[in-house]
């Protein structure tokens, strides 16, 4: 898995301006996305990219060796920066800059998009506030004297332990018995509170939502069960995503911040006036690899780290997400019209089961039928008569792309899921 520095159940990738879904779906969104910084070799987004406007995009090698990758790219500007001089671009290919998988990008929506309609963004244009009343009626609501800024948080299935200072003893609440799996603690967009897994935990398997109005500084690893990985997801009105620092105030174990080395926080993000960044980006040293396994959509992008020091950040999209959500993680809707450039193409192409697990039934128009993986490499291509079946079980999980030429020259394409 590559990395950058910068910082809903329809299967077939149609046009990524779906009229309505959840946030969740996007790997990386940025509502004000910067041009100070760039998105360039070895970049590797292998979910959903989504932006409110024009990033910019740089390739230092010649040709198509090791250019940025996305698995689709949508942005609302009608052009993206090219190169050293930031030159606008309307095509996947400038200069030396190949945007790959180059065959899916250049036949534009819904790999390559431009001119799409803005996301709705932010604490006043996203329903937050639903979340909250379900956590109060249906969940579990904790009060700011129950969770005061600056407290440390351990979650394991089942449980949610809170440490209010250093001092005080733990106080566990029982998340197995909610009606409804969300969590919302109560602060003022200032507070701040300290969350990881439970180091003597193996892994969350449960799904759940937990929203504030304030600051959520990962502490530590937060990693989904292996045999049956959960799904979580962060919602704040106001604050940011802060990776803790490695110089925090020492809490004694399981309390403390363990964010020195490489770590991974297996969550969604959603982050209505803020943005993913470190506590302090100039530690640790050596750097280290902070992974999101799951998404983030944010204000804009964030500082982590240095070239050598603080944190790296990769986004490692949790490829789940394509099909759901975590549970009352918030929705948009668009109310715009399709356009000639980001309407669907109509498409008799389907797949079942999908996601699927070893084999899947693809039924299409007569054509020729390729299946590529998520570097663009062809796994297998064929002539079908309309139904074909392709055999995945010795494949790694992940993304796989269907494309149906028929005797005319369209081409549709399908998206798979392998878990």
């Amino acid at each position: 898995m590559r990395s950058y520095f910068l910082i809903p159940a329809i299967l077939v990738l149609g046009s990524p301006r779906a009229q309505e879904g959840s946030y969740s779906y996007y790997c990386s969104f940025s509502h004000e996305p910067t041009i100070d910084g760039y998105y360039g070799d070895s970049l590797v987004i292998n979910g959903p990219f989504r932006a409110n406007g024009p990033i910019w995009l740089l390739s230092m090698t010649p040709g198509r060796d090791n250019d940025p990758w996305f698995q689709s790219l949508t942005l609302s500007s009608d052009h993206y920066l090219c190169g050293y001089g930031k030159l606008p671009a309307v095509e996947p290919q400038c200069g030396d800059l190949w945007i790959e998988p180059y065959e899916f990008m250049v036949q534009g929506p819904p790999w390559f998009t431009l001119g799409a309609d803005p996301l709705p963004f932010g604490p006043d244009q996203v329903d937050w506030q639903a979340l909250r009343t379900t956590a109060m009626n249906h969940g579990l609501f904790l009060s700011e004297s129950q969770v005061p800024t600056n407290s440390r948080l351990l979650l394991q299935d089942g449980l949610l332990s809170v440490k209010a200072s250093a001092g005080s003893d733990p106080v566990h609440y029982s998340l197995s018995g909610l009606e409804e799996p969300v969590v919302w603690i109560e602060s003022n967009p200032e507070h701040r509170f300290y969350l990881k897994g439970h180091p003597d935990s193996p892994g969350f398997s449960g799904t759940l939502t937990i929203g504030t109005l304030g600051h959520v500084l990962p502490s530590g690893p937060l990693l989904y069960n292996h045999a049956q990985p959960g799904m979580l997801g962060i919602v704040s009105a106001y604050g940011d995503c802060s990776i803790a620092s490695t110089l925090s105030p020492y809490w004694s174990p399981p309390y403390n911040v363990d964010t020195q080395y490489d770590l991974t926080f297996s969550a969604s993000f959603l982050l209505l006036d803020g943005v993913v960044e470190a506590e302090n980006f100039y530690n640790p040293s050596p750097q280290a690899d902070f992974t999101i396994l799951g998404g983030i959509q944010m204000v804009t992008e964030g500082y982590t780290g240095t070239s050598t020091r603080g944190y790296n950040l990769v986004l490692d999209y949790d490829q789940r997400l394509a099909v759901q959500s975590p549970p009352h993680y918030p929705q948009y809707a668009l109310q715009g019209t399709e356009t000639e450039h980001t309407a669907p193409v109509p498409s008799c192409l389907t797949a079942y089961p999908n996601p699927f697990t070893a084999v899947v039934t693809i039924d299409s128009e007569p054509g020729r039928l390729t299946v590529f993986d998520a570097s663009g490499r062809t796994v297998q291509s064929t002539d079908t008569d309309g139904l074909f079946v392709f055999d995945g079980s010795n494949r790694p999980a992940g993304i796989y792309v269907i494309t149906v030429s028929d005797d005319t020259g369209r081409r549709t394409s399908l998206l798979l899921i392998k878990l």
